[in-house]
């Protein structure tokens, strides 16, 4: 599939590039035999590496992966004491942004993240929604008083607010915390970024809303300072307000990942949803409405997923809430460990053009992680990892696809209601080595 360009109006200026749909790679690394499978969006096989016909082991002989050796296997399960041995496939290690650990390429060729790194910056990205088609550019970065951003899922910065947010030309900033981090979101087509400013450690919260008609973000610099210093003046047509509320409920003031982080969804409405992981209680959402002036009201009333023993943020920066999106840009998947550091799933996913509009996602596995990637046009595809490739089985895959309202292989679901992802309906072929559990992963880029 081809690229081009293709013209929005004026006031969505300038224009982007459509990509072609996902790329889905399925992962497999037995005791450092790793092996790389690239699928279409039909699951069509498109390409194929593996440590024999990379030419001599390469995948295994560079500097980050020899120092890792062991966290990309995939011939166990994810270990509930930490991150190491099998962490390749634990739930938050995949990201919009890209995986923890690995980067693949859609010929397959492979190359290990420095995944301390990677996870201190995951930690820190927020959400970006574009048109449709449009696959973020850049990652939007945001800790304390600093937003920045940063090349997708990369360490490479592209821009920085250079006033910082506690300027008055920038914000009104309540100025008495500066732990917050990762809680921004922007969407481009409203010409819309909000901020989650941290008031306290009690779960009150300030939400910073800019509103520009023209200026984009797309990780050139300078957009930052035009994009919130005009919407802060109100210049140019962009305007500013703050929204004060609370939001302490299911031991959220306990944990630093529910007290100073969320994923951030600013929608087509002007509605803004907000889902957040409380550790070892559950996963859970709200909506805020800005109203006239600094007016706001929050609605929490939605279904809460729960999840047990599990830990977030404050447990270190590999751990705690990531999020997907679809090719569409409709769909924001939302999610976190269910058990322990990275297994199983608790999460959310939210459309987003009306955050009312959500479906609730759950996997309550003790031993292994979960993948979701985008796949098709408004899908997303997951698997649990729990069967190994013996006896000529391959990695199982399922599929929710909200094209038709939620529709799932296994029927179509209210508004609400639980995706199952106990449900498999795919069998991917992978590298065989006995008793092996491969994954789904990240492609860097969809062209082919």
């Amino acid at each position: 599939m081809g690229r081009f360009l293709r013209t929005l109006p004026v006031d969505a200026a300038p224009a982007y590039e459509k990509q072609p749909l996902p790329l889905v790679g399925v992962f497999s690394s037995y005791n450092n035999s790793p092996d790389c499978s690239i699928y279409d969006s039909d699951f069509n096989l498109v390409s194929r590496a593996n440590q024999t016909n990379a030419g001599n082991a390469w995948a295994t002989s560079g500097e980050i992966w020899s120092d890792y050796t062991g966290w990309n296997y995939t011939n166990g399960q994810v270990s509930s004491s930490a991150a190491g041995t099998y962490w390749v496939k634990a739930t938050p290690c995949y990201s919009v942004d890209g995986h923890q650990l690995l980067r693949l390429s859609a010929n397959g060729g492979m190359a290990m993240r420095q995944p301390d790194q990677m996870g201190s910056f995951m930690a820190n990205f927020g959400v970006v929604v574009g048109p449709e088609g449009y696959r973020q550019p850049m990652s939007l970065w945001f800790s304390g008083t600093t937003l920045r951003q940063y090349t997708r899922g990369g360490f490479a910065q592209l821009d920085q607010l250079t006033t910082g947010l506690a300027t008055a030309s920038a914000a009104t900033w309540a100025g008495a915390n500066t732990n917050m981090r990762s809680a921004v979101g922007y969407h481009w087509a409203a010409g819309l970024l909000v901020l989650i400013e941290a008031r306290d450690a009690s779960c009150n919260y300030r939400a910073h809303i800019w509103k520009h008609p023209s200026a984009k973000l797309s990780g050139k610099p300078g957009e930052l300072n035009q994009f919130i210093l005009e919407a802060k003046a109100g210049t140019n047509g962009a305007s500013y307000q703050y929204v004060d509320f609370s939001w302490n409920a299911n031991g959220s003031t306990s944990y630093t990942e529910s007290q100073y982080r969320m994923r951030v969804i600013p929608t087509k409405s002007g509605k803004i949803a907000l889902v957040r992981f409380v550790p070892s209680n559950c996963s859970h959402m709200a909506v805020l409405t800005p109203g006239a002036g600094n007016t706001g009201a929050l609605d929490t009333n939605f279904t809460t997923v729960s999840c047990t023993t599990s830990y977030g943020i404050e447990q270190g920066s590999y751990y705690g809430m990531r999020h997907q999106i679809t090719w569409d840009n409709q769909w924001v998947a939302a999610f976190a460990p269910y058990y322990y550091y990275g297994s199983g799933l608790s999460g959310h996913v939210v459309n987003t053009d009306d955050p009312t509009r959500y479906y609730r996602l759950s996997y309550s596995s003790s031993s292994c992680g979960v993948s979701i990637l985008p796949i098709r046009a408004s899908a997303f595809a997951y698997s649990f990892h729990e069967n190994n490739a013996d006896s000529s089985q391959g990695l199982n895959v399922g599929l929710m696809d909200f094209a038709g309202a939620g529709f799932q292989t296994t029927g179509v679901l209210a508004n609400g209601g639980t995706v199952s992802l106990s449900t498999s309906r795919y069998w991917i072929d992978t590298g065989y080595t006995s008793t092996n559990y491969p994954c789904l992963m990240p492609v860097e880029n969809w062209k082919i």
